[in-house]
């Protein structure tokens, strides 16, 4: 996607962003922050829309404690498995957006995804969300074993590092890994250190530095900040399989994810790497026209398996 001409609706929508700031919670710290995440945390329900209901099958499952949910196509045909982590910061539910994407996603690709409501901060930490994703995963590569499909691993934002942590932890443990690992927007390095970030700050009208370093501190609990399960480009990248990357270079996470595809090429792991200029945090989730081709990207990934 290099050189091309950004659209008309990308520009439209980052100016809508920038107009009802909706960047303005990740400015804050403190009490403030905390109140405003509270908030948030009571009011938003994780339930899917009714859009979703009338593309999808959809299923409420628990484990470990925690509930997740199971959207298939309502005319499945033995497709694929994806184990879906949402962004949102680490504190906030998933979205009508992500709702809207997956949807989509299991009704074209004729798929099984699993969507965990995994704890947010700042009452949980990453403890916990390990402790919920790991079994999830273990009992849908077992499923997908069983039927021959293949398992993928796929998330945006806080997700996308969630999941990538993910398949670090399962090489650890000795647990097979996905078929593939799939990653929009992945936030890797929650120092946030990275000094090509601020000034791609200023491009970003989704999110900001400030609120998201305390965050991180809410999510690492004991563990420092730089443990891989928090930060994972600086965990272990052999042997962790196929892995996609989405990144657009009007987004916060950009610098550390180029700074971490060079690392891969260095240590001559192969990766898809899919850079899109002028795109926001998480713009395949959207509805303008470089969306519905990184949508497209996505499902040809999947169905090349």
């Amino acid at each position: 996607m290099k050189g091309s001409k950004e659209s008309w609706q990308s520009i439209a929508v980052k100016l809508g962003l920038r107009l009802i700031r909706i960047n303005a919670m990740w400015k804050k710290t403190g009490i403030a922050l905390r109140k405003e995440i509270e908030t948030k945390q009571r009011k938003e329900s994780s339930k899917p829309p009714a859009k979703v209901y009338t593309l999808c099958s959809v299923e409420e499952r628990e484990i470990a404690g925690y509930p997740y949910y199971v959207i298939s196509a309502k005319s499945l045909s033995g497709g694929n498995q994806i184990l879906y982590l949402h962004g949102g910061g680490y504190v906030l539910k998933i979205s009508p957006l992500h709702w809207e994407f997956l949807a989509g996603m299991a009704d074209k690709l004729k798929c099984t995804i699993a969507v965990p409501m995994y704890p947010l901060a700042p009452q949980y930490g990453h403890k916990e969300v390990f402790q919920m994703l790991v079994p999830l995963y273990e009992e849908m590569l077992a499923q997908s074993s069983e039927c021959g499909d293949k398992l993928v691993v796929m998330g945006d934002s806080a997700g996308g590092g969630m999941g990538l942590a993910l398949v670090q932890l399962l090489k650890e443990k000795g647990i097979p890994r996905p078929a593939h690992t799939i990653l929009i927007s992945p936030v890797l390095d929650m120092t946030f250190s990275n000094p090509e970030i601020k000034a791609v700050e200023r491009k970003d009208p989704v999110t900001a530095v400030p609120a998201i370093k305390e965050i991180a501190q809410w999510y690492a609990g004991d563990q420092e900040i730089t443990s891989h399960l928090i930060s994972p480009a600086y965990g272990e990248v052999t042997d962790i399989g196929p892995v996609s990357i989405f990144t657009g270079t009007h987004d916060i996470v950009y610098p550390d994810v180029k700074r971490f595809k060079d690392r891969l090429l260095v240590e001559g792991i192969k990766i898809g790497y899919y850079e899109y200029p002028q795109m926001l945090h998480v713009w395949p989730l959207f509805f303008f026209p470089e969306s519905k081709t990184a949508r497209a990207q996505i499902r040809a990934i999947i169905e090349a398996l």
